[in-house]
């Protein structure tokens, strides 16, 4: 493989900034680039060198260390240059880096060949970057679970059942001829196929839980234009980010911030008043907002307690208790009289959390309470015991294997021939062995000869 370089620290001044190398030629490029660099340093020491320029001229004093394969992140010989934190100081360090036949890295180049080498599975590369992109207790939590091979143990012991499977299957397809006939052992097949299913089954249960907890949870405002959709919006975000007045059709896109509460991330979304309208800007805006509450995780719906709910309100209402989608309704101006029907009355009464405010009133009224109950909300939508998926992908492969282990259970129950139940149980090796790498015909067929001591 080529090596590979790139500035490992965020662009701009600061304090120190990090440039790392990885590859083959990593040891020579030091030692090019700091010609006094000792060359019997003992991996993994920090020392201090000088960089220089292939004129001699000084680009930094640096603090230098040397991780020789296999001890390092990428399982390559990797050099981190510690230099000091200045733009200049760190282009000409690469550039020379770069100038002594290292190339640029590609994005994430450095993970991927910590994959390659073994140093990492799929789901503990891909929590690299959740890690470092989480913006909640809760999204950090579960990225660092990952890295320590919670979801990647979890996915081998199910594979490793998968290959034992697949191991009594091909040992009387293969090798039936020979002088120990190997028959297949159907009851050890299914109770190994049946365990997978219960436990993936699980894992598909709770991937709600983890891609709220990774994405954050979509809260959606919603209701009848001019209700407070926006005033609520500001409210909860602590900001003025939503225009406000007193004219209706006012938001005609939906707007999206992110905040914290109880250590989960909220996308909170405010979007456009729902009405009969002839705006065509205005209309699809509306249109937008019907995507966004049939997505939600959460809907806290402001309703206007000052007058009767518009007939789309109530068909929207209606739809919405139908779905079953969390909702919150916001019983927004309860310091006017009310002039909600005993029809609207009926229809709030279906959804189960129901705050009454006064949210232009100063302070705004119901609040701080709407705001404890969505946090409640928050944790109880992220919370779960045991493993969690957090990744669509690992969700569709999951999908996957469990549907080739419904057809591998009813062909063995009707007695298929060998080849349909090996092809069903392959599909199911090769959807969850996605998840964190591939199994191949290689491992199947090493254990067959190891554990069976075929052909002797």
């Amino acid at each position: 493989m080529d090596t590979i370089a790139a500035l490992a620290t965020p662009p701009g001044k600061g304090g120190v900034g990090i440039i790392r190398i990885s590859g083959d030629r990593a040891k020579q490029i030091l030692e090019q680039i700091a010609p006094h660099w000792p060359t019997d340093t003992p991996s993994h020491l920090l020392r201090l060198a000088s960089l220089r320029q292939d004129d001699g001229s000084l680009i930094d004093e640096a603090l230098v260390v040397l991780m020789q394969s296999p001890n390092s992140y990428t399982g390559e010989d990797v050099v981190e240059l510690q230099c000091h934190g200045g733009p200049v100081i760190l282009r000409k360090a690469l550039d020379r880096v770069l100038s002594q036949g290292a190339r640029h890295a590609r994005p994430g180049e450095f993970t991927e060949r910590a994959f390659l080498h073994g140093k990492l599975d799929l789901t503990q590369a891909e929590a690299v970057a959740d890690l470092i992109e989480a913006e909640s207790e809760a999204a950090h939590k579960l990225a660092a679970e990952h890295l320590e091979g919670g979801l990647g143990d979890k996915i081998k012991e199910l594979l490793e059942l998968l290959v034992q499977c697949m191991m009594l299957v091909e040992s009387a397809l293969d090798f039936s001829h020979e002088e120990h006939v190997y028959q297949i052992e159907k009851d050890e097949i299914k109770r190994r196929l049946d365990k997978v299913y219960s436990e993936l089954e699980q894992l598909s249960a709770r991937f709600d839980a983890g891609r709220r907890v990774r994405e954050g949870i979509k809260v959606v405002v919603a209701g009848a234009a001019n209700a407070g959709k926006s005033t609520l919006f500001n409210a909860i975000h602590g900001t003025d980010r939503a225009i406000v007045t007193d004219i209706a059709g006012t938001t005609r896109d939906f707007l999206e911030e992110e905040l914290v509460l109880g250590g989960v991330s909220i996308r909170l979304v405010d979007t456009a008043g729902l009405r009969e309208t002839m705006d065509k800007v205005e209309s699809i805006g509306i249109k937008r907002s019907l995507e966004w509450t049939r997505k939600a995780d959460l809907l806290l719906w402001v309703v206007d307690s000052s007058q009767p709910l518009e007939a789309r309100v109530s068909k929207e209402l209606e739809q919405a208790s139908m779905l079953g989608v969390d909702t919150f309704i916001v019983r927004n101006k309860c310091d006017l009289a009310c002039g909600l029907t005993a029809q609207d009355e009926q229809l709030l009464a279906r959804f189960d959390h129901c705050i009454e405010a006064s949210l232009g009133a100063e302070p705004p009224e119901g609040l701080e309470q709407l705001k404890a109950a969505l946090e409640e909300k928050a944790i109880a939508l992220t919370s779960s015991e045991g493993v969690l998926l957090s990744r669509t992908r690992h969700y569709e492969q999951v999908i996957k294997c469990m549907r080739a282990i419904e057809q591998a259970l009813t062909a063995l129950g009707l007695g298929a021939e060998h080849e349909l139940l090996a092809m069903d149980i392959r599909d199911a090796l090769d959807a969850l062995g996605a998840i964190v790498g591939k199994v191949s015909t290689d491992d199947i067929l090493n254990r067959i000869f190891g554990e069976f001591c075929v052909g002797k």
